[in-house]
């Protein structure tokens, strides 16, 4: 989560993802409006396993009021493809809350894979929810003109029965 300081300063964002990275265990980036020059999320990649040329989880968070933009989708592809060409990653996961609609469209519309339920996984204000697990893999990633184009993964409803 961003502080403040960060939000209205993207200096400081970039100046802690610069640290995150050179531990070697999470690389992320900000999303930043050129138009004013503001941040307005982040997206990031947890769990850089070197050894196994996987990553834990990709997260994306968007400031509300940006939402329905396509910003998400597009900062998460632009760090996956990064991942997968310039990091060499081989492999990608995700969760979202099975009852995140949102979030569930973007992991879609980016190609991944769903692969399970978290049953129980989290509470979010009191209540217990499950979590969808997705992964993708370098061979299945689109380009970004499928995905920008809509003609990625169908975005459906989850099937909440599994």
């Amino acid at each position: 989560m961003h502080s403040a300081a960060e939000r209205k300063d993207p200096a400081l964002m970039i100046s802690r993802t610069r640290r995150e990275y050179r531990r070697g265990e999470h690389l992320s980036l900000s999303v930043l409006l050129r138009d004013p020059p503001v941040c307005i999320g982040r997206v990031g990649l947890r769990g850089l396993d070197w050894t196994w040329q996987k990553v834990e989880s990709l997260s994306y968070w968007i400031d509300p009021r940006y939402w329905d933009q396509g910003y998400a989708t597009e900062a998460s592809w632009h760090l996956c493809e990064a991942a997968f060409r310039e990091l060499g990653m081989r492999r990608i996961a995700s969760s979202a809350l099975d009852r995140n609609l949102a979030s569930l469209a973007v992991l879609q519309r980016l190609g991944f894979v769903r692969e399970g339920r978290e049953r129980e996984a989290v509470r979010v204000k009191g209540r217990v929810m499950d979590m969808v697990l997705f992964g993708i893999l370098e061979r299945e990633f689109p380009s970004w003109e499928r995905v920008s184009q809509g003609r990625g993964t169908p975005v459906r409803p989850p099937d909440l029965r599994s």
